[in-house]
């Protein structure tokens, strides 16, 4: 079901009434035209919005925290349950990146209790991206500046008015409830939507096109070909291993259990974000490395997300969100390491053909 604003009231009452009785988690804007999680008991007007673009941190954060307490290992008590929460502006890019975590923390055959309480206790308020931020290239893997699933609820601002979509039974439950503040969307405003999306689109795809980065465009083949090439050699030369672009990706999910002693001096463990790019990631007890070079690491980043997920996922585990690119203190883009991926697997596959014509 599809809704509108009924012209005797406003998003902002829509919104209250949607958070009611859950924390609430809202982009707030900052000095610098970003966008941050903002958390509170409820809808605040004058401090939140559903954002132009995706916020800084990722969504992961609220179901996978950087830093994790599990437990003490000798008590059995469990953790105090999440509150029900609610939040508002989630961007397509975000959204996407939880189908990944989902398959990685639900999908086993031990499902992460932890992960799996988040979800549950979640309503998920997505948005359409207004614009876009210059790193942002969503078409170049598949993806689109507005949501087409997993979320409970999207808003879609239209100069028309707003479009509110159930995307799920409690998102619909939960619509329905606010049945008196909304009214079923017309025909001529959806049409509008389609149209503002196809050309929304339209732009981000051109901007990918300026990095070399068609929609459509074969990555996984493009990584995979180019896996005994000297571009991660090359690339890897600036590389610092800081982790960053780990950190700050919406899809990276890879953690360290830690094990110490807690503030009151008790035996305890917590889970903490890893990072493939740092030395000792993949070492071993025995003191075996089986990528113990840098360009080694940056390769298997790449080949973790354009080759292995869409292997078991059908999917890339990278959404176009550009994170990586803002936060690299070398100023290594991610488009420009995909880009001479591209080019140098197209330039072997032409030379195969014609060395086969010949």
């Amino acid at each position: 079901m599809k809704w509108t604003i009924s012209v005797s009231n406003s998003l902002d009452e829509v919104l209250a009434f949607l958070a009611n009785e859950r924390d609430v988690y809202a982009l707030q804007e900052l000095e610098n035209h970003q966008y941050r999680f903002s958390k509170s008991k409820a809808w605040q007007p004058e401090n939140h919005t559903l954002g132009d673009f995706r916020q800084i941190e990722p969504l992961k954060a609220l179901f996978f925290p950087a830093r994790e307490f599990i437990g003490r290992w000798n008590e059995r008590k469990k953790r105090e349950p999440l509150p029900d929460r609610i939040i508002f502006g989630v961007k397509n890019c975000d959204l996407s990146s939880l189908g990944v975590f989902d398959h990685v923390f639900l999908n086993g055959d031990y499902p992460d209790p932890y992960y799996k309480e988040a979800r549950e206790k979640t309503i998920l308020v997505s948005s359409d991206c207004a614009s876009q931020l210059d790193v942002c290239f969503c078409p170049a893997v598949g993806e689109q500046p507005f949501a087409k699933g997993g979320f409970d609820i999207n808003i879609a601002h239209t100069p028309g008015g707003y479009v509110i979509e159930e995307g799920s039974e409690r998102g619909g439950q939960l619509l329905r409830s606010a049945e008196q503040l909304l009214e079923p969307a017309p025909r001529e405003l959806l049409d509008s939507l389609e149209k503002q999306r196809t050309e929304r689109y339209g732009e981000l795809a051109r901007q990918s096109k300026q990095h070399g980065l068609e929609p459509g465009i074969d990555l996984r083949a493009a990584i995979e070909t180019t896996f005994e090439s000297d571009l991660w050699k090359e690339f890897a030369e600036d590389c610092v291993e800081c982790g960053a672009c780990n950190f700050i990706c919406c899809t990276c999910h890879c953690f360290l259990l830690a094990d110490g002693y807690d503030a009151d001096d008790q035996a305890a463990r917590t889970r903490l974000w890893d990072a493939c790019l740092f030395s000792g990631f993949a070492a071993t007890a025995g003191g075996g490395n089986p990528r113990p070079l840098r360009a080694e690491r940056l390769r298997n980043r790449f080949d973790k997300k354009f080759s292995y997920f869409p292997q078991v996922l059908d999917r890339y585990a990278c959404d176009g969100c550009g994170r990586c690119t803002e936060a690299c203190i070398a100023d290594i883009d991610i488009r420009d390491v995909l880009r001479r991926a591209v080019d140098e697997s197209d330039a072997l596959h032409a030379h195969s053909s014609n060395h086969r014509t010949n």
